[in-house]
């Protein structure tokens, strides 16, 4: 019994993907550590042979742990393992959790493709990714896994609702 705790990038902050079946799952055994940067570029063999080629799997959801603590859920309406390379979902949201396990950014799209060898998330339709402090959204997004950077590409509309309080600090001049 193992735990399977592998990056393949949380689209903010350092997220590591943790599948984990009921059956499967035991608290004594550790995480593995130092996994090379090429492993974490892309699921374990132990779960891509979860996605057989062709399957659609509705309803997916994949915790992410740092330790013990809850770090991201990412939940997908569906999950088809286009290839051996790719993985097509649909209706993708992740929650990404601060260290008290409260959600803190959501991050949405309608479609998207993870690339599992280079660890590339790429939206293909509308993305969103919003916090308390702002809103951000855009035509498309691409996430690279090594880097852990987001890109927002085309209509990119980043609201701030509370920009009057930012003004002062940032030398910008304000409303008020």
């Amino acid at each position: 019994m193992r735990h399977f705790f592998w990056n393949i990038g949380g689209i903010i902050g350092i997220s590591c993907i943790c599948l984990m079946p009921h059956d499967v799952v035991s608290k004594d055994d550790p995480a593995p550590e130092g996994a090379s940067l090429a492993v974490e570029a892309a699921f374990p063999p132990e779960i891509t042979a979860m996605f057989p080629v062709g399957r659609i799997f509705k309803g997916v959801a994949i915790p992410s742990y740092t330790g013990e603590n809850l770090k991201s859920l990412m939940r997908a309406s569906s999950v088809t393992r286009v290839d051996e390379r790719y993985l097509d979902l649909t209706d993708l949201i992740v929650l990404v959790y601060d260290s008290s396990e409260k959600a803190e950014t959501t991050i949405s799209m309608e479609q998207a493709a993870y690339d599992m060898q280079t660890g590339e998330l790429h939206s293909k339709t509308p993305s969103r990714i919003e916090q308390s402090k702002f809103v951000m959204t855009g035509d498309k997004m691409i996430f690279h896994q090594q880097s852990q950077v987001s890109k927002l590409k085309g209509n990119v509309r980043v609201i701030i609702p509370d920009a009057n309080k930012l003004g002062p600090s940032m030398g910008i001049p304000s409303s008020k």
